[in-house]
């Protein structure tokens, strides 16, 4: 939020360069008025300058305690900090960022990705790799129709071995799950928020198996369960899809509608499907790359 557009536009392409491995949407204004109307609960961050035409900074911050609570907020003016009294926001003000400062978009970009990755984490957990794993996922042509068919067929055979209505192939971008093959009623499914998602939880599993035999009496999912169970997900069991560098993007997994018990055989099998998943996934990047005359490793 700046009056002056174009320092707006200069801001906007400096983080973007700054921050490219995050995707992130970037929504500007001019005056309090047009930002505070753009405020969502997804908002992760308020950038704003202090003198605006109809209000201040601490008007659009006070928006955003409401609006957006979890969002952090960060001051981005030329204004004095002594002139300016902080008390009334009582902290919520992520950290002062002096325009005028030689280093000051370079400490803007630093502290955005900061105050993003922490209200991420206050809304699910996110592994250590997460950087190196939304590259690796990006690195993959998961729109090929020969794999969404192949991919199509691991779940036919995850649904039928354990003899339930529902199983998918997800994969777990930055900031939602994504159904990339599904089986039965699964194939009704949208995109969600990874904030709602099961398996946002299955891709930090050290042994690559998540199962839970009752989503309600799981306390990770205690926010969660009524979402699940409205889409037939009472019993889950999840084995993680792992690149060759050791990353994971996402998992195979199973629902019941009922609670359910898995055995070590159940995990292993799964383990196995999901393997044969990631198999399929590399082998087509590699022919993609050969066709391309691009051969490597994603």
């Amino acid at each position: 939020m700046d009056p002056d557009e174009d320092v707006r536009e200069t801001t906007v392409d400096k983080l973007q360069s700054e921050l490219p491995d995050r995707d992130l949407r970037f929504e500007t204004a001019g005056t309090l008025a047009d930002a505070e109307r753009k405020l969502t609960t997804a908002t992760a961050a308020v950038v704003t300058e202090y003198e605006l035409p109809d209000g201040t900074g601490f008007d659009l911050i006070g928006t955003a305690q409401t609006a957006c609570p979890d969002a952090g907020c960060i001051l981005y003016t030329d204004t004095d900090p002594d002139t300016i009294d902080t008390a009334e926001l009582r902290g919520s003000i992520t950290e002062y960022v002096g325009k005028d400062s030689i280093f000051g978009r370079e400490r803007l970009s630093k502290l955005l990705g900061t105050t993003i990755d922490t209200r991420v984490q206050a809304t699910y957990p996110v592994p250590q790799t997460e950087t190196e794993r939304l590259a690796a996922l990006r690195s993959y042509d998961l729109d090929n129709p020969d794999l969404l068919s192949s991919l199509d067929r691991i779940t036919d055979l995850a649904a039928d071995y354990f003899d339930v209505d529902r199983a998918s192939i997800n994969i777990i971008n930055e900031h939602s799950q994504d159904f990339l093959a599904c089986y039965g009623d699964a194939q009704d499914w949208e995109s969600m928020d990874r904030e709602d998602s099961i398996c946002t939880f299955t891709i930090l599993e050290d042994d690559d198996v998540m199962t839970v035999e009752d989503v309600t009496e799981d306390p990770r999912f205690e926010t969660r369960s009524e979402t699940l169970i409205d889409m037939g997900i009472r019993a889950y069991m999840g084995a993680n899809l792992i690149t060759s560098n050791g990353l994971v993007i996402g998992p195979l997994c199973v629902y019941d509608d009922e609670p359910r018990a898995f055995s070590a055989a159940d995990e292993a099998y799964l383990q196995d499907l999901a393997d044969v998943a990631m198999d399929l996934i590399e082998l087509h990047s590699r022919l993609d790359g050969i066709a391309e005359g691009t051969e490597g490793e994603p």
